[in-house]
């Protein structure tokens, strides 16, 4: 009997072919990796906060113009931002901060589940999952972008190192974005892990180190400057922080 190499190679091609597209319809959407582009360093900015053991700086949230804009959902995102250029470890408690608005009044930020709540009960969110869901947009356009102020070029920033968070945020939302649409669930699992990964943590900072983390405060409350209480060993130091606007 004859064999016919060419047809049978034909023929497990085409098996794989089979498998490969059962694969890929039994796929689910995973999003795109959050939107890094710059270097940020607290000295950079003009109402930065300089001593000679740490420089402490803020900045206001931009919104980068692709998925949801924070400000309309109701959040003001502050980004924190803190060089050790000292020998300590020193830690900044996100519920000891407080935001300054006008008159002096303070505002404690949003535990990252109420911030994500906040967000969810807005007209914005409603209408950015929709644009995702119903118009089947992938991509850049499904991505939250608060990491679009945090720099790629930290290496040993993050506190302890990038896979302390950007391994723990990034790896859960990272990936190849399929051709799919998303589901409201995973659009919304999108938004809420944009909003933990880039929180700040209560992490000690190596020394030398540079620590980056959103706190979340109420929208339209004038809010202009930090309030933070930075500790270390025995001691404890507070600085009022001006919020700047991103100069990158």
């Amino acid at each position: 009997m004859k064999r016919f190499p060419c047809v049978a190679g034909a023929a497990r091609m085409a098996a794989v072919l089979v498998v490969s597209l059962v694969l890929a319809s039994c796929a689910t959407y995973t999003p795109p990796n959050p939107q890094i582009s710059g270097v940020v360093d607290p000295a950079m900015l003009p109402s930065a906060v300089r001593t000679a053991e740490w420089d402490i700086g803020a900045v206001r949230y931009a919104w980068n113009g692709h998925g949801i804009n924070y400000y309309e959902a109701g959040l003001f995102p502050v980004l924190l931002l803190v060089r050790n250029k000292s020998g300590q470890f020193p830690v900044i408690h996100p519920e000891e901060c407080r935001g300054i608005g006008p008159g002096g009044v303070e505002y404690p930020p949003y535990a990252v589940a109420q911030a994500a709540e906040v967000v969810f009960a807005s007209t914005a969110y409603k209408k950015s999952a929709e644009a995702a869901v119903v118009g089947g947009l992938t991509g850049a356009a499904v991505g939250a972008g608060l990491g679009a102020l945090i720099g790629s070029g930290f290496n040993g920033g993050w506190g302890a190192g990038p896979g302390a968070l950007i391994g723990a945020g990034v790896g859960a939302v990272g990936g190849a974005a399929l051709t799919q649409q998303p589901s409201m669930d995973q659009y919304r699992a999108t938004l809420y892990q944009d909003i933990a990964t880039y929180s700040w943590r209560a992490a000690a900072i190596a020394p030398m180190g540079l620590m980056p983390g959103y706190l979340y405060f109420p929208a339209s409350l004038g809010i202009h400057s930090l309030r933070v209480v930075l500790r270390f060993e025995h001691h404890a130091q507070t600085y009022i922080v001006p919020i700047n606007n991103p100069i990158w």
